[in-house]
C-alpha cells in the first residue's frame, strides 16, 4: 500500500494511511482511478487563497503544492505532475504565471483524457503557443520549433520522424497570435488565442505519407496513429509509475491497453497501477524521488500539509525565481531546465542537491527557518504515540520506510534514543524523525 501510494500520489499522512489501509488494495486502486468521484473542494479552497493573478511568479508553485499536499485525488495531481514534465512550459519565458495556471488545470482536467486529445488541447493553450512560437509563426516564415518538439519530445522520440515532416507540420500551425493585456499590476498577461487566415498556411501538406490541407488537429491526429507514438507514451508512463528502461516486451501488454481503449491514458494507467510487474521486487524503490515528491511526501508525514507555501517555497513580494528550497533541491515547479524537462533519476542526488534535502529536513523536524526566516513549527513533538524510541519508530517506520529498515540500522536509530523504551526529549525526538526521513531509503520512490 505505502508502495502504491509513493507512485499513485505524493506519500501519505498517517490518516490517510490508515484509511487507504483500513480500504484494502483494490478498493484504494478504485477510489485513485476513479477520482472525478471524489470531492476535491477543501484542497481547491485551501489553493484558492493564494493569488495567481498578481503577477508574482511564485504565487503559482504556492498554489499548487497547496493543492498537492492537501489532495484527496492524489493521482490526478500525480498525474498533472506527469504532463508538467512531459509538456513542458516555463513561466519565466511565458512570463504570465496565471496563464501557467490556466496549462496545469487544463492538465489536471485531461489527466485520463485521450493522447490525442490531450496533444490537441496543449496546442492551443496559450501558454504552450508563446513558448514554442506557435504564436507568431506565419505563412510566410512557419516557425518549426513546436513541430519538432512536439515529435521528439511530447509524442514520437528521436529518429521516428523525417526534418521533411518538421517543415510540414510547422505549416500547419501557422496563423495564430496571442495578444497582451497590461494588467492593474502592470504586468502584460495573455488573452484567448486569435487566428487570423490571411497568416495561415492552408496549402497542401505530405505528412508521414498523407497528403491533404492539414491543421494542428490533423497533425495530432496522424502523429498519434504512428506505432512509434504509442510505445513513446507508454514507455514514459511505465518509466514514471513502475521503473525505467522497461524493454519492448514488458511494455507490449500496457501498449495493447493503450490501443484497445482509444488511446486512453487513463486505461493505461490502471492497467499499471493493477498489474504484478507494479509490485514486483524489481519495481520497488527502483525511482529515485523528485524534489517535490521527497518534500511532499516529508511535510505530509510530519502533518504539515496546510502550511506548505511558507515552508518550501515563500517568495517575497516582486517574485522570486530560486524556486526555495525546492529549487535548492533542483526542481521549481512550473520552471523546468528547458524544453526536455527534469532529467530525473540519479541525477536528483548529488552532493548540492542532499544537503538541501536534509537541510529541509532541518527545518521541518528541529524548527528551523522557514523561506521566509520565521521559525517554523516543529512537527516531531513528543506524545503518547511517539514518547519512546519504539513508539516513535512503530509511528514513522511504517508510514514512510515500510517498517523495512535493515536491523543494523534500526539498532542506530535506537542507540541515538538512549534505549529502546526511554522517555524521549523533544529535541531527541526531533533527532529521531530527522534520521528516518534522512535515510537513503526514503530517498527512492
Amino acid at each position: 500500500m505505502s508502495h502504491l501510494l509513493r507512485r499513485a500520489g505524493f506519500g501519505a499522512s498517517k490518516a490517510e494511511s490508515d484509511r487507504y489501509q483500513a480500504m484494502g488494495l483494490k478498493s484504494t486502486i478504485d477510489e485513485l482511478v476513479n477520482f472525478t468521484s471524489v470531492n476535491d473542494d477543501e484542497a481547491v479552497a485551501l489553493a484558492n487563497r493564494i493569488d495567481v493573478n498578481g503577477g508574482n511568479v511564485g504565487a503559482p508553485v504556492i498554489w499548487w503544492l497547496t493543492r498537492i499536499a492537501n489532495t484527496k485525488r492524489p493521482l490526478q495531481e500525480k498525474m498533472t505532475f506527469f504532463w508538467h514534465g512531459l509538456l513542458t512550459s516555463q513561466v519565466s519565458v511565458v512570463k504570465d504565471p496565471a496563464a501557467m495556471v490556466t496549462q496545469n488545470e487544463f492538465f489536471r482536467s485531461n489527466a485520463f483524457a485521450s493522447f490525442g486529445d490531450i496533444l490537441k488541447g496543449v496546442t492551443k493553450d496559450p501558454a504552450m503557443m508563446v513558448y514554442l512560437d506557435i504564436a507568431g509563426s506565419v505563412r510566410a516564415a512557419p516557425n518549426e520549433n513546436y513541430a519538432r518538439e512536439l515529435m521528439e519530445l511530447f509524442s514520437l522520440g528521436v529518429g521516428n520522424f523525417s526534418e521533411q515532416d518538421v517543415r510540414e507540420a510547422a505549416r500547419a500551425f501557422t496563423g495564430w497570435r496571442i495578444p497582451r493585456q497590461r494588467g492593474d499590476n502592470g504586468r502584460p498577461t495573455l488573452l484567448e488565442p486569435v487566428f487570423t487566415p490571411r497568416l495561415y498556411d492552408n496549402g497542401a501538406k505530405t505528412f508521414f505519407g498523407k497528403t491533404g490541407a492539414f491543421g494542428p488537429d490533423d497533425i495530432v491526429s496522424i502523429i498519434v496513429e504512428q506505432p512509434a507514438s504509442a510505445k513513446f507514451i507508454t514507455r514514459r508512463l511505465f518509466s514514471y509509475f513502475v521503473y525505467p528502461n522497461p524493454e519492448d516486451e514488458e511494455l507490449a501488454p500496457f501498449v495493447d491497453v493503450y490501443q484497445k481503449n482509444g488511446r486512453s491514458i487513463g486505461a493505461v494507467v490502471e492497467a499499471l497501477l493493477r498489474s504484478d510487474v507494479f509490485y514486483s521486487p524489481r519495481a520497488y524503490r527502483a525511482i529515485v524521488k523528485s524534489p517535490v515528491e521527497y518534500a511532499i511526501g516529508a511535510i505530509k508525514a510530519l502533518g504539515l500539509q496546510a502550511e506548505i507555501g511558507k515552508l518550501l517555497f515563500a517568495a517575497p513580494a516582486g517574485g522570486r525565481r530560486d524556486g526555495g528550497s525546492l529549487g535548492s533541491m533542483g526542481q521549481t515547479p512550473l520552471e523546468p531546465p528547458n524544453v526536455a524537462g527534469w532529467p530525473g533519476g540519479a541525477s536528483w542526488l548529488n552532493s548540492s542537491t542532499l544537503f538541501a534535502r536534509l537541510n529541509l529536513l532541518n527545518s521541518l523536524t528541529a524548527g528551523g527557518t522557514t523561506d521566509r526566516g520565521r521559525r517554523a513549527n516543529p512537527a516531531a513533538q513528543p506524545s503518547q504515540e511517539t514518547g519512546t524510541a519504539n513508539q516513535a519508530m512503530g509511528h514513522y517506520l511504517p508510514l514512510v520506510l515500510d517498517n523495512n529498515l535493515p536491523g543494523e540500522a534500526t539498532q542506530v536509530l535506537i542507540d541515538y534514543a538512549g534505549g529502546a523504551d526511554v522517555a524521549l526529549t523533544a529535541e531527541r525526538l526531533r533527532g529521531l524523525v530527522y534520521l528516518i526521513l534522512g535515510a537513503p531509503q526514503y530517498h527512492l520512490a
